[in-house]
């Protein structure tokens, strides 16, 4: 069975969707990983360009009733490491990646084999990150911040840290629902995430989203850059490094910067 899988959600946006598996067409080493799709239904074009993969060995689950933002993700994770994954690459239909993604993947793989490093716990790689060109793309940093548009997850991880927190509804963030939030919640120190300070993703999803808007968008993804070299790269952490996130003052709709 694959121990290196990628899994990605797909919905009714098929203009997105080519471009994001044209990224991955890209990655070096993809081929000797495996896909999953969690696919909803209602889009025939998506299904037909699903269903067309040829650059990677390719599974696609069909989804009878739509899951969702919450429930595809959750269903497609919980197949791919129920198939015997270690490591996994999460993305999202709007998200495309850099071509040494699988390369970070499999060097963090080496670094982090359950979720101890050093007197931290490691709760995933988060690829994204708010970069404005000239980070070191080898550098790897600690983080308390994270976005969903691209998880490095090993099975350690899903098992102990993800699934058993993912519909945790009982949060800081009252009346909302949604399994970033549930797993915000639970990253405190000593848990934290890394990251790249060169981003490995970026998010095109500027329309047709559900939990953003254009403007949303606009003001978190502008003038962001992000890797587009293979490298190698000798992967490296810096513990003296920071990401200056961009987070969204939902009040003003302006974009405030954390370390």
């Amino acid at each position: 069975m694959p121990e290196h899988t990628v899994t990605l959600t797909v919905n009714n946006r098929p203009t997105y969707l080519r471009q994001t598996l044209h990224a991955l067409s890209q990655v070096e080493g993809i081929e000797k990983w495996h896909l999953y799709i969690g696919l909803e239904p209602g889009c025939e074009e998506c299904k037909q360009i699903c269903t067309g993969i040829d650059f990677v060995p390719c599974t696609v689950l069909f989804n009878s009733r739509p899951l969702g933002v919450r429930g595809n993700p959750y269903s497609v994770l919980k197949h791919a490491f129920g198939q015997g994954s270690r490591l996994n690459l999460h993305l999202e239909d709007d998200v495309l990646v850099s071509p040494d993604v699988a390369e970070l993947a499999l060097w963090y793989e080496e670094l982090v084999s359950d979720d101890a490093l050093h007197e931290i716990r490691i709760m995933f790689l988060s690829l994204f990150v708010t970069s404005t060109g000239g980070e070191p793309a080898e550098e790897v940093l600690a983080s308390q911040f994270f976005s969903p548009w691209g998880l490095v997850i090993n099975q350690f991880q899903w098992a102990h840290h993800i699934e058993p927190f993912w519909w945790n509804d009982k949060h800081r963030f009252p009346h909302m629902q949604d399994w970033t939030l549930s797993l915000a919640e639970h990253l405190n120190y000593p848990m934290m995430v890394l990251a790249p300070r060169l981003s490995r993703t970026s998010n095109i999803g500027r329309d047709a989203g559900v939990h953003s808007i254009p403007e949303r968008h606009d003001l978190l993804v502008g003038d962001l850059q992000m890797n587009h070299e293979r490298g190698p790269f000798e992967y490296r952490i810096n513990p003296n490094a920071q990401v200056k996130w961009r987070k969204l003052d939902y009040g003003s709709m302006t974009v405030e910067t954390a370390e």
